[in-house]
């Protein structure tokens, strides 16, 4: 791999960061060994001279304006974009490259629009960072390599119907009488545990007959259930389609999959896109959450997921049980969904 760099000073301070957080010190304009091909984040802090660059050259080929995935974070911890310079104390410019200049730029411009590039791709995109996760040698292999493999960055279009995720403020309400809510709202329930999936263990309460996300709308009295009606006020729900409360207890863990089953259910359209509500209503320590070319959701927050475009799998490595709220309907209120 080589990387050189045009800039209006000599650059003092620079290295690579691996997906697993390694450190990699190397020469600009030398070529130089990398053990694993793959993505590694150039990280140009500030050394106390405004510099700007003109170019970056990725094993002899310019980026030309793929320059401008790049972007400052400034001392205050504010990110800049469009931004190929660094100007303050504690300031530094980042960007993803692939040690194979095809693949970074394959990557980049199947992610990104032509016209977007020299703005501020943030407005438009999530940069989600898929990385390697190791967990514990109990879960079944194909588990443990579905977390361990790190695809690198992705942009997602937050106006695309593949965004895999939207983090939103928490509510200001008690969890518990959530949960209390739930356990009498939701009065069907299943347990999913295949015999021939070891450790595979998943229940769940609904208001749907089945435990789907599908029609009918759920017979919902908002007097009965006055939090959990707060809580649908907050995300902007006009009328649940299905509420669920989810648990997965210690050790166990979700398969490998993807909610496609979806496509032909007739309540699809409330459910297409970045729309079922997800909240971890017990504590999210050793819980893990992946999305394929996404990695682990950040399962600290409320989030909007994409569960029927995403393969997924969840793992419980705490000792107590994981409980989850899922949701979705139709919203009159889209303020979380754009």
């Amino acid at each position: 791999m080589k990387i050189d760099i045009e800039s209006t000073h000599p650059i003092e301070k620079y290295y690579l960061k691996s997906l697993s957080d390694e450190h990699i010190n190397f020469k600009l304009g030398e070529e130089f060994f990398i053990e694993h091909d793959g993505w590694y984040e150039l990280n140009i802090p500030y050394s106390g001279t405004k510099n700007e660059f003109q170019d970056i050259v990725l094993n002899g080929v310019s980026l030309e304006e793929l320059i401008y995935t790049g972007y400052y974070t400034d001392g205050q911890n504010k990110i800049h974009q469009p931004a190929t310079a660094v100007w303050d104390m504690g300031g530094c410019f980042r960007i993803w490259l692939h040690s194979n200049v095809g693949v970074f730029m394959e990557r980049t411009i199947r992610c990104l629009r032509n016209g977007d590039f020299g703005t501020n791709l943030f407005d438009k995109y999530s940069l989600i960072v898929d990385r390697p996760y190791d967990i514990e040698s109990s879960y079944p292999t194909e588990i443990r390599s579905f977390f361990k493999t790190g695809e690198g960055p992705y942009w997602w279009r937050n106006d695309s119907e593949s965004l895999p995720y939207r983090s939103i403020p928490t509510p200001d309400l008690d969890k518990d009488l959530i949960i209390k809510e739930c356990e009498t709202l939701c009065t069907y329930e299943k347990t999913i545990a295949p015999k021939h999936k070891e450790g595979q263990e998943y229940h769940v309460k609904s208001s749907h007959p089945d435990c789907i996300f599908d029609l009918p709308f759920a017979d919902f009295d908002p007097l009965k259930f006055p939090t959990v009606k707060k809580l649908l006020d907050f995300i902007g729900m006009k009328r649940p389609l299905s509420i669920g409360l989810n648990t997965l207890n210690p050790g166990k863990h979700f398969h490998i999959h993807r909610d496609s089953i979806n496509y032909s259910r007739k309540g699809y359209r409330y459910v297409k896109g970045c729309k079922v509500f997800y909240w971890l209503l017990t504590d999210p320590e050793d819980v893990h959450f992946k999305f394929g070319r996404c990695g682990l959701l950040p399962l600290d927050t409320p989030l909007f997921i994409n569960s029927i475009e995403h393969v997924h799998s969840v793992v419980n490595q705490s000792n107590k049980p994981r409980l989850v709220i899922s949701v979705t309907g139709e919203y009159h209120n889209d303020k979380y969904l754009k």
